[in-house]
């Protein structure tokens, strides 16, 4: 649906029918361009007075006095997954039933850009706003989170930063990070019905996964255990046939803690490895290209930080206020998936909290849905918060 079929005119938006704008617009990763370009148009009808494209694509909106120090800053993504699975309604469709609104991003998350631009837009015309609130749709974060993000936090610098990713509107203060890494393990090629005149990497690769199921990895009492998963294997030729391969790749999944470093983890696995007699090895995190719908192209390396915030610091405490005065059960949590804080609190420790509309097994599922309940809330919570930090003291 193009952008010319959600022209704003004499529309008042609130979070929900904007949510059902957002979500009839289909936008897979790296094809953002017609959400970036209704943002946009949303921004200014709902009072922004900056309102700026990025080279990446991300739009970023600002409300308040303009001359004001940046109090805070709530983050989106506008790209969604491709539709998969058995759908029982229509993907772009964001029907509403029984409570719920239907829909590829209803969740993940466009209901949480919405409740952001409304909530921000609410504080605003209170006249009460003595520092300025910004608003970033950011693009590519289903591939690569954290790469759009950061040029936005090139442009401004935000006291605080708002995740809006789902989270049944519990206030999340953390998140394990993640990497990906190759394992390339190295053979000599031979007949397979010759095997003894090569050597074989996949047993190579075999033992380096059970030697490495036995890491003792770092645990967190709020976050969670570290983990290491291997999600891919594949030799060199693929297929091999009647052939020895000449090297193995298996990639990992690697869910890291706060002060895990990429160096501190690939020099563990690689004692691992080393004590457990694997030969001929090589170790990394991937670097892997992306493109923009600007037609920016980069190479991103996959190593997204944790981030924990302290559960009595000023921002969490500000966020606990904000759902009191919305009314709201107060719960706190943390977020088992990576998120675009990794670049804002891993990368550049900016005090950093989450809170978003939407259940977060709902991301990526078939008749993915979000409750009508849940978008309310968090444009109150997003209104209230900015209250608390950017209004009249």
């Amino acid at each position: 649906m193009g952008v010319n079929e959600h022209k704003v005119k004499d529309l008042a938006w609130d979070a929900v029918n904007l949510t059902q704008a957002f979500v009839r617009i289909p936008s897979l990763s790296g094809q953002e361009q017609g959400m970036a370009d209704f943002v946009q148009q949303v921004m200014r009808e709902l009072g922004f007075d900056q309102v700026t494209v990025d080279e990446k694509g991300s739009v970023l909106g600002f409300v308040g006095p303009t001359q004001a120090p940046l109090a805070l800053l709530f983050d989106a993504h506008m790209d969604v997954v491709p539709i998969a699975g058995t759908w029982t309604v229509e993907p772009f469709g964001a029907e509403i039933k029984d409570g719920r609104m239907y829909g590829r991003g209803t969740s993940d998350m466009k209901a949480g850009l919405a409740a952001a631009l409304c909530g921000a837009a609410a504080a605003a015309r209170s006249g009460t706003l003595r520092q300025r609130i910004a608003v970033s749709a950011s693009v590519m974060e289903e591939v690569i989170e954290g790469y759009a993000l950061s040029h936005a936090l090139e442009q401004c610098t935000p006291a605080a930063v708002v995740i809006c990713e789902p989270s049944r509107l519990r206030i999340m203060v953390g998140q394990k990070g993640r990497q990906e890494i190759l394992l390339r393990l190295q053979g000599r090629p031979a007949h397979a019905a010759l095997p003894h005149l090569g050597v074989n990497p996949i047993q190579a690769a075999a033992k380096a996964i059970s030697a490495l199921q036995t890491l003792d990895l770092p645990q967190d009492a709020l976050v969670g255990q570290a983990l290491l998963v291997p999600t891919d294997i594949i030799s060199d030729p693929h297929p091999s046939i009647s052939l020895i391969p000449s090297s193995v790749t298996v990639r990992f999944d690697r869910r890291t803690l706060v002060g895990e470093s990429s160096e501190s983890v690939l020099s563990q696995m690689e004692k691992c490895l080393q004590a457990a007699g694997v030969e001929g090895f090589s170790l990394e995190v991937v670097n892997s290209q992306v493109q923009t719908y600007t037609g920016q192209q980069a190479s991103p390396q996959r190593d997204l930080p944790a981030w924990r915030l302290d559960e009595s610091a000023p921002l969490a405490q500000a966020m606990v206020q904000a759902v009191q005065q919305a009314r709201r059960p107060v719960e706190m949590d943390t977020w088992w998936f990576c998120t675009n804080g990794s670049e804002s609190a891993g990368r550049r420790g900016i005090p950093t909290i989450g809170l978003g509309p939407g259940e977060e097994a709902q991301a990526h599922t078939a008749d993915e849905s979000v409750a009508i309940d849940d978008v309310l809330g968090a444009k109150d919570i997003y209104e209230q918060l900015c209250l608390q930090l950017a209004g009249q003291a």
